[in-house]
């Protein structure tokens, strides 16, 4: 009996073995990994996700290889890495545009949520409300609303295209304060900054990494930042709940997702990697000269989470957007 139980026993192993060899978890990463990246090469978030490549492949020890997918605000990635192979070669590097598609794209050809499997976060990054101070008197937030309450369909302010994060922070600030401003979208941050520079819009929200050097030079006036905290970047330039309007936070974030299907131990191992990213003052350093504030740690659990809440803080905000619109 005892020599069949240890047979038994052998033979269960052999399997559990035979079907990890099966599915790569045992040797993974086999071969190189695909780092997708929903934008464009040259961007703010391009150069993130091939530092992140850099620093993932010295801890898989495997080559992570950046790959530029633009299109659809972020959509063409997702839904490129939502089909993909479920064995952990194929990654999506995205931003907070991944949960703004699910409200404002109602004909997204996949589940922002549960079409994946979340690795973790990388950080996130707040925005600048940007005035041209040649074209607008406005010294401050508060004047800024002042003014679109008052200039009801005269004021306009630029994004980098719509349903991008720079759009809804817009439509969040309109939100809250029920003042009026026109969205004028562009392809692109820079476009946008090109006109506010000409005085063709009245305000943006900008990439601090972009337009905090704007504001250090006088060519452009900050107002506030989006974000809970004052930026490294600029510690001069107030808070949105600073200057009076709490609520009106938005971030721009990071993160890294697996197909839907793929194993809890290639999740558990990139999860480890990403974690040990974290923690390298190289990689800290780097990702904060960008403006960026890194996480300390991050979970799979609370990378879902993160992006299951901001879907549901922005539908109402997509929804009043889209029925001004119409």
């Amino acid at each position: 009996m005892k020599t069949y139980i240890k047979s038994a026993a052998t033979v269960l192993l052999t399997l559990i073995a035979a079907a990890a060899s099966a599915t790569g978890e045992e040797s993974y990463p086999s071969r190189p990994i695909q780092l997708v990246i929903p934008y464009a090469p040259g961007g703010g978030t391009d150069l993130l996700g091939r530092i992140v490549a850099d620093h993932l492949s010295a801890r898989l020890g495997q080559r992570v290889v950046p790959e530029n997918r633009p299109g659809a605000g972020t959509a063409l990635a997702s839904g490129f890495v939502s089909r993909s192979t479920p064995n952990g070669h194929t990654l999506l590097f995205s931003t907070a545009a991944h949960s703004l598609n699910a409200t404002m794209n109602a004909d997204l050809q996949f589940d922002p949520v549960n079409d994946f499997a979340f690795v973790g976060k990388v950080g996130q990054i707040g925005l600048l409300v940007m005035t041209n101070p040649r074209q607008v008197m406005a010294k401050d937030l508060g004047e800024l609303v002042d003014l679109m309450r008052k200039s009801p369909g005269k004021v306009q302010y630029g994004s980098a295209g719509i349903g991008t994060p720079m759009h809804m922070g817009g439509e969040l600030l309109k939100y809250l304060t029920r003042a009026d401003a026109e969205h004028v979208p562009y392809k692109g941050e820079s476009a946008a900054l090109n006109d506010l520079l000409g005085g063709q819009l009245t305000f943006m929200l900008c990439s601090i990494t972009t337009c905090a050097p704007r504001a250090q030079d006088g060519s452009l006036r900050a107002l506030a930042i989006t974000s809970n905290t004052r930026a490294v970047l600029a510690p001069e330039i107030p808070t949105v709940g600073e200057a009076g309007f709490p609520g009106a936070e938005v971030n721009t974030w990071f993160f890294v997702a697996a197909p839907k299907g793929t194993s809890s131990a290639v999740v558990e191992k990139l999860n480890g990697a990403m974690n040990g990213m974290l923690s390298d003052d190289k990689f800290r350093s780097r990702v904060e000269a960008m403006g960026i504030e890194p996480e300390s740690r991050t979970t799979p659990a609370a990378t879902k989470e993160m992006v299951q809440s901001e879907i549901e803080r922005w539908r109402p905000i997509a929804k009043r957007a889209a029925e001004i619109k119409n």
